[in-house]
């Protein structure tokens, strides 16, 4: 009797259903998986965010034992005609040698052919880092600014990422001064004196909060604020000038140094930016305009 010896190879072979149901599997498992590695890509990027803000906050320390508890100035001129040129200088400048890393130094304020590496002041979520798009949209003077490469802040040698908050102080002086010093040739901040002991709540104060405008300063109202992504104030856009992340939440660095996540519109409400005691019905316009901003508010 002879034996019948199956074919190997036959044996081994998938069928054309097996074929599809394997693909169908790794495509199933594709698109469940696709998502969650991008909401993780984009966690960490904002536990890198906010890691900067804890350098930063690092930074302000040191000055402040530096110099006898009072804080850098915001903006600041060596002469009256430095006004919007790339000689103007702000808190990031005082605080780099205590940092070093992103940025590019003073330089006499010679202007730099092309940006430097945003390092610790710059938010990898950030969309107007380095803005060569509208580098100039309010008219600066100074050619530097038009510099291909340049972009970036109003000094031009750091990104646009953190600004300190302008209205810290408000509340302790009646709205007549604030904390952050400035330059001798801006009446408007003669007398902020830049001293912690007028904050009678640093650990709920902010100190730094995410922008996506050049400005070195801002404040509370910069929530409500639209902005394009470039970092041009708009109004009837979906993002804030204020940067943010998933889920209507910003990255906050406050007066004691401590930084965290949390979302932006209770900031306001809670009024952590040190502004709105003396007019608490512009609070509440800041807080439900800032609501309509799908970046707050996905859902809106």
């Amino acid at each position: 009797m002879s034996t019948v010896v199956a074919n190997p190879r036959k044996a081994q072979a998938f069928t054309l259903i097996e074929l599809l149901v394997v693909i169908a599997i790794i495509a199933i498992l594709a698109a469940i998986l696709f998502p969650v590695f991008a909401k993780v890509r984009e966690k960490a990027r904002q536990i890198t965010c906010v890691s900067n803000e804890k350098q930063i906050g690092l930074g302000f320390m040191q000055y402040f034992q530096d110099n006898d508890e009072k804080a850098p100035f915001s903006r600041n001129l060596v002469s009256g005609g430095d006004w919007w040129t790339s000689k103007m200088l702000s808190w990031k400048d005082c605080i780099y040698p205590y940092i070093k890393s992103g940025g590019v130094p003073y330089n006499n304020g010679n202007p730099y052919p092309t940006h430097g590496s945003g390092g610790v002041f710059q938010c990898p979520d950030n969309t107007a880092t380095w803005s060569n798009n509208t580098p100039v949209w309010w008219g600066i003077t100074d050619a530097a600014y038009n510099t291909a490469g340049a972009g970036g802040d109003e000094t031009t040698r750091f990104p646009r990422s953190y600004a300190v908050n302008g209205k810290a102080g408000a509340n302790e002086n009646g709205g007549n001064a604030n904390f952050w010093p400035c330059s001798q040739f801006d009446n408007s901040c003669k007398d902020n004196t830049g001293a912690i002991s007028i904050l009678q709540a640093p650990a709920g104060t902010i100190m730094v909060a995410e922008t996506r405008v050049m400005f070195p300063d801002i404040n509370g109202d910069y929530v409500a604020f639209g902005c394009t992504g470039g970092g041009t104030p708009q109004g009837g856009v979906s993002t804030s000038c204020v940067q943010g992340h998933a889920a209507g939440t910003t990255n906050l660095l406050f007066f004691d140094g401590h930084a965290k996540t949390m979302k932006a519109v209770a900031s306001v409400q809670q009024d952590l930016w040190d502004q709105f005691a003396s007019n608490p019905s512009h609070q509440k316009d800041v807080a439900n305009a800032a609501g309509q901003i799908p970046e707050w508010n996905p859902g809106f």
